[in-house]
């Protein structure tokens, strides 16, 4: 049986994010006890997906871009930050739809 004390890399990891960048945007945030040392960070638009990418020190080369069941954009990210894997989701609009929604 797994413990709270199997998160404490999560835990340390969300900690010292919200202590280096507090102006982050607030995400959906998860962590799963089958995975306890990942924390999956999702955004639901672009532009805070890419706040936290700089944040994470993310290289943009090595983003995946997918596409949902719904026709919407998802990026996806896995670093290491504070000990922890971090897995960062970015939802939002493809670039067609945004180009559409500016006209």
């Amino acid at each position: 049986m797994r413990t709270l004390a199997d998160h404490f890399r999560t835990i340390d990891a969300l900690h010292a994010l919200a202590t280096e960048y507090p102006l982050l945007p607030a995400p959906d945030m998860r962590t799963t006890s089958d995975m306890p040392g990942d924390l999956l960070v999702s955004v639901m638009n672009l532009d805070g997906f890419e706040q936290w990418r700089e944040a994470l020190h993310v290289d943009a080369d090595s983003i995946e871009y997918e596409l949902t069941s719904l026709g919407q954009a998802r990026l996806v990210a896995e670093t290491r930050f504070a000990g922890a894997t971090v897995l960062l989701h970015g939802y939002g609009p493809t670039p067609s739809q945004r180009k559409a929604q500016a006209a």
